[in-house]
């Protein structure tokens, strides 16, 4: 049994159409990742909350992000409260992640230089950065 192809200028015309549609709802992946940094930004300030501290015993400090010389682009400090480090080293690692992928494939500045480690400190209260130490 053979079965009839229809042959028409609409169909083709239809399916130039449904090309075209779909080269322009392609998804813009900078405009969620951007998104997604600043989501990881406030749950990470919620979970932080008011970083309190009576000395810097209490507080410590991670990197977060990732900048083209493979440097974190910031470092974070936090009142170490039971529950609050896993939370927010894991969010910061999601961060890292998001802002790596994001500069993936982009050239690394000649003038690179090593970053510092942060030092925790606690500044009228609350946990800060200190000074970094090379």
């Amino acid at each position: 049994m053979r079965v009839p192809v229809v042959k028409s200028r609409s169909a083709s015309r239809c399916l130039a159409a449904l090309g075209i549609a779909a080269a322009c709802v392609t998804p813009t992946f900078a405009e969620d990742d951007a998104a997604a940094l600043k989501r990881l930004e406030r749950e990470i300030a919620q979970t932080v909350g008011e970083n309190g501290c009576g000395n810097v015993s209490f507080c410590r400090v991670i990197p977060m992000g990732h900048d083209l010389c493979g440097n974190p682009s910031r470092w974070l400090a936090f009142n170490n409260y039971p529950g609050v480090r896993e939370v927010v080293e894991t969010k910061a690692a999601e961060y890292t992640f998001i802002e790596e992928d994001m500069l993936r494939g982009k050239p690394r500045p000649a003038d690179c230089k090593p970053a510092g480690k942060a030092k925790p400190a606690c500044v009228n209260g609350r946990c800060s950065v200190g000074e970094f130490s090379y």
